[in-house]
């Protein structure tokens, strides 16, 4: 025979420091603020998330209830409702239940929701067989649901019932497990009996809790590690570790209250930077992380805590530094190379606590001295660089046929036959 296990957490306080609730005059009035106050002629109340650990009073008080909501308590039995004649509707899920009883003067019952509880006496529904109203019950996630034949069992026993766990129960369902429910049973039975002695050996078997003095005077760090140290320890599906689940919840709640009323000291400031704007090397955070200086880029890689949203984490990358901030704590790094701001990036793979900032180095192109040759080639460029110079030269007069080619120099023309010819400086030579 196999059952479901699960994982919850021993808590690791001291249980005296404690009172759990009870259901009281004022609570009751609190909760029924939309029927002005009146209690008498209340007809539906939600008790959920209250720290209840047992049902009292309600039957005498609101006696006209017909919709009554105490999930998310730690009641440990049913009872004290046999009076609420008009009850239609009993939410009683994540409780510490273990037994179905003292429900059959409901009269009215129509819903019945009993899930994530421990019951593993699956026979105890038989107390269910006078509500004859009964159309929806819910039992998903107690013990008593892995057993061979359960929901026949159930649906044999409470043919009355259209809706088992979410699932429409038919016509036909419920011939079938009328006709095999002798049979079923005595397979029900010998469960259950295996199911109590395997629980009774796990309450032998289990370690006792560890304590933890709340009046002990702790840092912030000190609680948190105690909180991390608490939900690291692995423990069994058990109503005792629901109630220290649930201390150990009302304990952080209470030091949060406390630490909001008590006057806050103002903490020296960080220092990031030096006096002449130098970063500062810095890992407040304490978080492990390695830097690797490749030849063109940097990449930090920084283990986060893995369940951590990615909005506690902020990262910053400037040219010469870079900070990863994870709940207000920084880890600050100097960097020796200029890196590029805007190609920087960072990514955080799901389900992983590994933060990677990959950050490329800003590189210098430095090209090397083009020495000019003397060929043939480079004779325009010298000659082109000489003429500028002489163009830019303010004593030097600028001769327009300079410009296009080299330097042209008059030449007296000589004529032939003729010696009359007077050479005359000033009118230009024939081309």
């Amino acid at each position: 025979m196999f059952f479901r296990q699960y994982n919850i957490i021993f808590c690791l306080i001291k249980p005296k420091q404690y009172t759990m609730a009870n259901i009281t005059i004022e609570l009751i009035r609190k909760r029924s603020e939309h029927n002005e106050g009146e209690i008498g002629t209340l007809e539906e109340i939600a008790l959920h998330q209250e720290d209840i650990t047992k049902i009292e009073n309600l039957q005498n008080w609101c006696k006209d209830l017909k919709i009554l909501l105490l999930q998310s308590n730690l009641i440990s039995k049913i009872e004290n409702l046999n009076k609420l004649k008009q009850l239609e509707y009993l939410n009683l899920a994540l409780n510490c239940i273990e037994k179905i009883e003292n429900l059959n003067r409901c009269e009215s019952l129509n819903k019945l929701d009993l899930t994530m509880n421990f019951i593993g006496q699956l026979t105890s529904v038989e107390s269910l067989k006078d509500n004859i109203h009964l159309k929806t019950l819910y039992l998903t996630g107690n013990p008593c649901t892995d057993y061979d034949g359960y929901r026949e069992f159930v649906v044999g026993t409470l043919p009355q019932i259209d809706l088992l766990d979410g699932v429409e129960v038919s016509h036909h369902d419920k011939l079938v497990a009328k006709q095999l429910l002798s049979n079923v049973k005595h397979k029900i039975i010998s469960q259950q009996d295996l199911y109590e002695k395997s629980r009774l050996e796990r309450n032998k078997s289990s370690k006792p809790l560890k304590m933890i003095d709340e009046t002990s005077s702790m840092t912030d760090d000190d609680d948190e590690k105690s909180e991390q140290d608490f939900w690291n320890q692995p423990s069994e599906n058990t109503p005792e570790c629901r109630v220290a689940m649930a201390l150990h919840t009302r304990r952080a709640q209470r030091r949060q209250d406390e630490a909001k009323k008590t006057p806050t000291v103002e903490k020296r400031p960080v220092k990031l930077f030096a006096d002449d704007g130098r970063p500062y090397n810095m890992n407040r955070a304490k978080l492990p992380y390695e830097l690797d200086n490749a030849h063109d880029r940097y990449v930090l890689t920084v283990q986060v805590y893995k369940f951590m949203d990615t909005d506690e984490i902020d990262v910053d990358v400037q040219p010469k530094y870079v900070r990863v901030t994870v709940r207000k704590k920084i880890l600050q790094l100097v960097l020796e190379d200029e890196v590029k701001v805007d190609e920087s990036n960072a990514k955080r793979l799901i389900g992983s606590k590994l933060l990677e900032i990959t950050m490329p180095k800003v590189k210098q192109i430095i090209g090397p001295v083009k020495k000019q040759s003397a060929n043939k080639k480079d004779t325009s460029n010298q000659r082109a660089s000489k003429l500028t110079d002489e163009a830019l030269d303010s004593k030097n007069p600028v001769e327009f046929w300079n410009i296009t080619g080299e330097r042209r120099t008059t030449t007296n023309i000589k004529t032939v036959g003729n010696e009359d010819f007077v050479d005359n400086s000033e009118v230009p030579p024939l081309e």
